[in-house]
């Protein structure tokens, strides 16, 4: 019998769609799967304190502002010098984001130990004025805000510790500030005169990380 030209055309093009087809199938047979895909992220974090936050917060008297001033008053709350330095009478103690982080941050502060004597009347390492209330007889109170005319004008907080992480800010987007006040009700109120000094720690993390212990060098 003999074989058309065109029955071989159409043979061939069943082969070869048979064929592509049986390859189709060993193909989509062979899977790789399990491997991994890595990537490891640390995202940059930065704050800048203005510049009166970062040479310390000084108390003075009752009223005085913008230079300090021993204080006379023990039972009273008693400024920071710059709680009212600024324009239209707004803080100068302030934290803000930079504008290149890529997440929100979260701020705290933290007293690295109560106001220790230097020297004085006081006992030079032994008289304190101490950063937390005990039964509302006195201690370093603090308030804060995101817009700097709405600070309170008194404490809304207490120094919870010392060595102790203290949230100012639970998310503060780039290029955004948070502004606080400070003063101090000083405890014991019978404190021999003297020079009282302690340090301070300011730390930002991601706003859903931990703040951890603070440690002061």
């Amino acid at each position: 019998m003999r074989i058309s030209n065109k029955h071989l055309l159409v043979a061939m093009l069943l082969c070869l769609v048979l064929f592509v087809f049986t390859m189709q199938r060993v193909i989509s047979q062979q899977t790789y799967s399990d491997m991994p895909m890595n990537a490891s992220i640390s995202q940059p974090v930065c704050i800048t304190l203005s510049g009166t936050y970062s040479q310390g917060i000084f108390f003075t008297n009752t009223t005085t502002i913008g230079t300090q001033y021993p204080i006379t008053n023990m039972t009273t709350w008693n400024n920071a010098t710059h709680n009212y330095k600024g324009t239209n009478g707004n803080t100068w103690y302030n934290v803000t984001a930079c504008a290149g982080n890529a997440i929100n941050v979260k701020v705290a502060h933290c007293a690295c130990s109560d106001l220790v004597c230097q020297s004085g009347s006081c006992t030079p390492g032994t008289d304190l004025l101490y950063v937390t209330d005990s039964g509302g007889l006195g201690a370093v109170g603090w308030a804060n805000h995101t817009t700097a005319s709405s600070v309170p004008h008194l404490p809304v907080y207490n120094f919870s510790g010392t060595d102790i992480y203290q949230q100012i800010s639970p998310s503060l987007a780039a290029s955004s500030t948070i502004h606080i006040r400070y003063w101090i009700d000083p405890r014991p109120n019978n404190a021999p005169s003297g020079v009282y000094r302690a340090n301070y720690t300011i730390q930002a993390v991601e706003e859903k990380s931990n703040f951890g212990t603070c440690t002061c060098d």
